[in-house]
């Protein structure tokens, strides 16, 4: 694997688990959690510009989150937490 790609990889892996950390203070919203799930996708996938340009809409809710957003099944975050332990894990 190149640096350039290690590197945003790294980088991905590393917003998302500080966001899921912090999360069990402020508490994420369903919508911010079904985000960082996807954020973990495009991680998996190696698709870093597209998860980053997630995660920075997941850090922002007030600006992008869907007003009156419902979500259509309850994500966990330890769930989250542990399927971006086993992408990261799986390099």
């Amino acid at each position: 694997m190149s640096t350039p790609i290690v590197t945003a990889r790294r980088n991905l892996a590393q917003r998302i688990s500080k966001l899921l950390l912090k999360g069990g203070e402020i508490g994420l919203t369903p919508w911010q959690l079904r985000q960082v799930q996807g954020a973990i996708e495009r991680l998996e996938e190696e698709r870093f510009a597209e998860g980053e340009r997630v995660m920075s809409e997941t850090e922002r809710p007030d600006l992008y989150e869907p007003v009156g957003y419902v979500a259509k099944d309850v994500i966990e975050r330890r769930r989250l937490t542990d399927q971006l332990a086993a992408v990261v894990a799986a390099v």
